[in-house]
Parts: structure tokens; sequence; C-alpha cells
């Protein structure tokens, strides 16, 4: 088939579609007319109704109404709540506690019994020094004061015992002296020879003022000795000798040469 053919039937069904849409146009417009034509009123005549016509009096007289009786219904009363009235809870009483009462135990323990002692009591080891001569006015000299020097004191044999004394004048007056002294004493005796003289040997006078003197002296023997302040008149030489009386005028003092 050649291009002028085709072209020709082309054309003629071209026409026949558009043909076929022109008469379903045409078929859907008339179907719209009938449908608004259907739906609009029908008019019907009605004969007229005589208004002459005098109205029936259909008022129907009232007659009482019986109400059945009224049915009386007791409701239950809302009941209150017993409210909790508040009671007073009387205190308790504090009950007092029994005393506990002591019961006495008897001591279990067993009191030792007493041994008499059989130990014989040793004797002290060191010995009473026997009482020294008392303080004395020896021809109005009295000893007021007699004191060790414990600072620079040494308590050995052949060290230094320091000391210092005052002695007084109760006269109002000089009194001539042969010395005035320390002696030790150990056992109840006298030691003259450790005699420490501090005034005397040059006819030596106590001014009625009194005198104090610092001094010192040693013991060359370790033991236990006393110590005091003392005075003789019977002459330097025989003082020293042991030929004269030795007048006490201070208290002792103890001490123990170690």
């Amino acid at each position: 088939m050649n291009n002028r053919a085709l072209r020709g039937v082309l054309l003629g069904a071209f026409g026949a579609l558009i043909l076929i849409l022109i008469v379903g146009v045409v078929l859907l417009l008339r179907g719209d007319e009938d449908t608004v034509a259907s739906t609009e009123p029908t008019f019907v005549a009605v004969a007229d109704v005589p208004t002459d016509v005098p109205e029936a009096d259909t008022a129907v007289p009232a007659s009482p109404t019986i109400l059945p009786p009224a049915i009386v219904e007791i409701l239950p009363t809302n009941t209150l709540e017993p409210t909790s009235t508040a009671t007073a809870t009387p205190v308790p009483t504090e009950t007092p506690l029994p005393t506990s009462t002591a019961t006495a135990v008897p001591p279990t323990v067993v009191p030792p019994t007493a041994v008499p002692a059989t130990a014989t009591p040793v004797p002290p080891t060191n010995t009473p020094v026997p009482a020294g001569p008392q303080p004395t006015n020896a021809n109005g000299l009295v000893g007021e004061s007699f004191v060790l020097q414990d600072w620079r004191t040494s308590l050995t044999p052949g060290g230094q015992i320091w000391y210092e004394w005052r002695v007084g004048n109760t006269t109002g007056g000089g009194v001539s002296y042969s010395t005035i002294g320390v002696m030790p004493r150990r056992d109840g005796q006298d030691i003259v020879a450790w005699y420490q003289n501090n005034w005397g040997g040059n006819n030596d006078v106590m001014p009625p003022e009194g005198l104090s003197w610092p001094s010192w002296m040693s013991i060359p023997e370790a033991g236990d000795y006393t110590l005091r302040l003392v005075v003789c008149f019977d002459g330097f030489e025989t003082c020293l000798n042991g030929g004269g009386t030795f007048h006490t005028l201070s208290q002792e003092i103890p001490i123990s040469i170690r």
C-alpha cells in the first residue's frame, strides 16, 4: 500500500470518530432535559372547600381527672455517723518500782588466819646516836644560828663540809675567849683531833654586837657524825690539846660521810 492510500484510510477513520463523538454529546444533552422535566411539580386542581359551613362544636366538656392516690415513699434518712467523742484517757500513774533490798552475801573468801610471827626482828643497823650536849649560855655568849651550806658541801672522806654560824653577846661588853669553832662527835665522843678552829689564839674578845662567820672543815673517815658549835676559855693550846672544856653553843647537825 502506497502512501496515498494510507492517508485516505486515516482520514476516513478520523472523520468517523468525530461523528461518533458528536452523536454521543447530543444524546447526553437530551437525557439531561428529560430528567429536569420529570422533577418539575405537577399542579392538581383541588375543589374549593365552602367556607360558610358552620364549624361543628367539637369542644369536649372538661371532666375532673382522678389521679391515683399518692404513694408516699419513706426514703431512708441520712443517719449521721456517730462522732467519736474524745474520752479523756486517764494518764497512767507511774508505779514506783520496788526498791531492791540488798541482800548481804556472805563472803566466800575466808580471811586468812593470823599466823604468829616467827621471824626474829632484825635490830637496826644504825645505832642511835646518844643525845649530845645541849646549847648553853657560856659567859654571856649564845649561839644564834648554825647551819650547813648544802649547795657546796661534799659529804665524802676528806670532802669540804661548808657551814655558817652566828654567836651573840648578851653582856653588852667584850667577852674574852680562847677559841670558837666546830666539834665533830662520833658514838658519843668528841674528836678533838678533828676540831675546826675558826676564831682564837690571838687573845680574842667577842664584841658586844656578836660575830658571824662562814667556813668549812673535813672529816677523813667514813661514818656517822654530828657537828656542833663550841667555845673554850681555858687557853688556846690547852683547848686544842683536849685539856680545856668546850661549851656547846648550838644544836648538833647529824651527817654521814660515805
